[in-house]
């Protein structure tokens, strides 16, 4: 049996060699894709009615996914198709997001299958740190903005809950997929937000965006991404034309690949579950 590494890569390289695998990934891209379409086109009513059932089918086409290749597969599989199509679910509405939450947890909690129940905790985990991290995006970074004291911001995180929040979401998923995938999901997860601050080509930002990687305590191919994605932000805010975008945005896929690459190399038994 080919390992979690070597399963991951010969989805990526060579995707016809396993027609059923690659019909999953397009077809849940495909979902994520129309969805975001479909609510963008209709009222806000209208878009809470319709996101359940959605997401409950995105939920099952994942769990197929990681019937054939395995949940730490299938979810990096997912996040690097999420980059390439440009149709991550970090992109919906908060309002939304808290939807699909919803059905996570009641599809971890009620249902039968236990592969359905894993994928869905470690879906409803990530769901949560969306809004922690789209929250302290909107506050946690707003420097000077004298709507938004320091006293202020930091009252309104703190009553949110964001630090237990996010610290207890990101151990069920380290538990369940280990550190290093943990960390990968939860960047792309991040980075692909609708709202969030982005640091710009300043002197001082330019400074953070050097250290705040380096203080995260994670192995070198996470810094490197980290720090590339910040730098992409700067390109974003600085208006860069978007061919340029479009390759730094490939380079960007070939580090994510290396980075579940190496990640996929020490899960544990729990992220191998469904693999055939």
């Amino acid at each position: 049996m080919l390992s979690p590494r070597e399963s991951f890569l010969g989805q990526v390289r060579t995707p016809d060699v396993d027609s059923e695998v690659f019909d999953l990934r397009r077809s849940l891209s495909n979902l994520k894709r129309e969805a975001l379409a479909q609510v963008a086109a209709v009222d806000e009513a209208r878009a809470r009615l319709v996101m359940p059932g959605l997401y409950e089918q995105m939920v099952q086409l994942e769990v197929q996914l990681a019937g054939h290749v395995g949940i730490g597969v299938g979810l990096a599989l997912s996040v690097l198709d999420e980059h390439n199509s440009g149709s991550s679910l970090s992109l919906f509405d908060r309002e939304l997001r808290e939807q699909m939450s919803d059905t996570a947890t009641a599809m971890a909690t009620r249902h039968g299958s236990r592969l359905v129940r894993m994928v869905a905790q470690i879906e409803a985990q990530r769901l949560i740190w969306r809004h922690s991290h789209e929250f302290m995006s909107w506050l946690a970074f707003r420097r000077g903005d004298e709507r938004y004291p320091a006293k202020d911001r930091l009252e309104r995180l703190d009553a949110f809950g964001v630090q237990s929040r996010l610290l207890e979401a990101r151990q069920v998923v380290i538990n369940l997929a280990g550190v290093r995938l943990s960390a990968a999901l939860e960047g792309a997860d991040r980075f692909n937000l609708g709202n969030r601050w982005r640091l710009s080509a300043t002197p001082e930002h330019a400074l953070e965006r050097y250290v705040w990687p380096l203080l995260s305590y994670l192995p070198a191919t996470t810094v490197k991404i980290e720090r590339f994605r910040w730098e992409f932000d700067t390109m974003v805010e600085s208006g860069a034309p978007e061919q340029v975008l479009d390759g730094e945005r490939a380079k960007l896929a070939g580090m994510l690949e290396a980075q579940f690459a190496e990640a996929l190399t020490d899960i544990p038994e729990t992220a191998r579950a469904g693999m055939l």
